[in-house]
């Protein structure tokens, strides 16, 4: 009987190391789904939200509630997929202790309106980034079409044929 309760003493004493980091994990990929949903997935939701709405304003009002139906459930299995995977890997790169000093600077008032400035496609922060990056594209299509244009003087490069097929 003694030997009984002495392994069970044992067995109670060495799983609860198990137990505790368990809770652990459960509790950092908690922390990790708040952190996500509060600030990946949230301005995920924006940007999904306008572009969806750019691309059914042309189309008949049917048309357009049969694509935000079907785009808008794609969305929100796509949400859930990153949702998990997002939250694990972040469980699993910080601690309890690093996701909640993370969710307190996401919640922090300062840092808030910043984000609802940088996220406002109407803010004029939008327009002066959208106009630089424009440009900036532009500039590296110009280079690459520049590149790979023939040159000044050389004749064209005919295309090449493609060879016959093998015979059988």
């Amino acid at each position: 009987m003694n030997r009984l309760i002495a392994t069970l003493c044992l067995g109670v004493t060495l799983s609860l190391p198990l137990a505790a980091h368990a809770d652990e994990a459960a509790d950092r990929v908690a922390a990790a789904t708040t952190l996500v949903n509060k600030t990946l997935i949230k301005n995920l939701q924006t940007g999904f939200n306008v572009a969806l709405e750019k691309t059914v304003a042309p189309m008949p009002e049917a048309r357009a509630e049969a694509v935000r139906k079907e785009l808008t459930a794609e969305f929100e299995k796509q949400r859930g997929i990153m949702v998990e995977g997002l939250s694990k890997e972040y469980a699993e790169k910080f601690s309890l202790a690093e996701l909640k000093h993370l969710d307190e600077i996401y919640s922090d008032p300062t840092y808030l309106k910043f984000q609802t400035m940088n996220a406002d496609p109407n803010s004029s922060v939008t327009a002066i980034s959208q106009n630089s990056v424009t440009k900036l594209l532009n500039m590296l299509a110009v280079a690459s079409a520049t590149d790979n244009a023939p040159k000044p003087g050389t004749p064209p490069v005919p295309p090449t044929a493609a060879p016959a097929p093998a015979q059988k």
